[in-house]
């Protein structure tokens, strides 16, 4: 998510992560090619995560507008220890926080619970700014099991996306269900675009099977009235991730993740709201790179990461 054009941005930083590898990866691009990214060299440019399930999914990037600090958010799976059955039913309930002020020397991460029992997993989250609530609200997916239903043995509801604010990524109100008209029955991977004066536009992952990322936008903030825009490419992915040039602002690019294939591809568009977008020439670089996020950076947090 970038929230607005970043005064003095020169160059962009990404969170991915390997489909055989749950780490968070970082590579970095100029402002000159925006899609051709480098990676973070040596032990900078990997997190490796030691709490929880020891393994890192889905990282989502951005800088914190209140103290400037660029924060990670990622999912707490690491696949190879379980199965997918039992990543749903008796998943992790937490996430990921990982925290820079320059953008190259990370934190150690704390682990943070989102969800209470009745929770299979918390996937996916992100974060966007709530000026309602002069806070941030991290959003992430779950699918759900009925109190008395301690085993998770019956049918879940969901996943959904439930939402959770906070002002220091350590403390976080009781979680509540994003309602929205528009969403369908199993929503995952939301990626919100803040274009300012309470214009938005969404993109999330529809698994309720052959849809993949679809796209909303709305006048009203994040708790208005969304309305449906459509499938922004006609590809059954998941993942998306939006990338806005810093030399042309009316430019963006949409990731999204071939989970079955190579990984991300990018999409461009000079305007959003007229699907389907063409695909990005030059094509995203390096290949290989997972379900993440990127933001703008400035020339100082580039020239770290650069010499980092």
């Amino acid at each position: 998510m970038l929230q607005e054009r970043a005064s003095g941005a020169a160059g962009f930083l990404s969170a991915t992560f390997l489909g055989d590898v749950p780490h968070v990866y970082l590579h970095y691009s100029k402002a000159s090619a925006p899609v051709t990214f480098s990676a973070v060299s040596g032990s900078k440019g990997e997190l490796v995560p030691t709490l929880g399930t020891k393994g890192a999914r889905d990282p989502y990037i951005f800088q914190n507008r209140v103290n400037g600090k660029f924060y990670i958010l990622a999912t707490d799976l690491d696949i190879g220890k379980t199965n997918w059955g039992d990543a749903q039913s008796h998943g992790s309930r937490s996430i990921h926080v990982w925290e820079s002020s320059d953008g190259v020397n990370w934190s150690t991460e704390r682990l943070v619970q989102l969800m209470d029992s009745t929770a299979g997993y918390v996937w996916a989250p992100s974060a966007t700014w709530d000026p309602a609530a002069n806070a941030y609200a991290v959003f992430w997916a779950s699918q759900t099991y009925a109190a008395s239903d301690t085993g998770h043995t019956g049918t879940p509801t969901g996943p959904f996306v439930y939402y959770s604010h906070t002002t220091d990524l350590v403390n976080f109100t009781t979680p509540k269900r994003w309602e929205s008209a528009n969403f369908g029955n199993k929503v995952i991977d939301q990626e919100i675009l803040d274009l300012g004066n309470g214009n938005m536009v969404r993109w999330y992952s529809d698994v309720s099977g052959g849809t993949g990322v679809v796209m909303d936008k709305t006048s009203g903030g994040l708790f208005g009235t969304w309305q449906r825009i459509g499938k922004p490419v006609n590809v059954v992915w998941e993942g998306p991730a939006i990338q806005r040039d810093i030399l042309n602002p009316s430019k963006f690019y949409l990731w999204e993740d071939n989970y079955g294939g190579p990984g991300y591809s990018c999409f461009q568009t000079t305007d959003l709201y007229t699907i389907p977008y063409a695909a990005c020439d030059p094509a995203l670089s390096p290949s290989g790179m997972r379900h993440g996020a990127v933001v703008q950076v400035d020339q100082s947090v580039l020239s770290g990461l650069e010499s980092a």
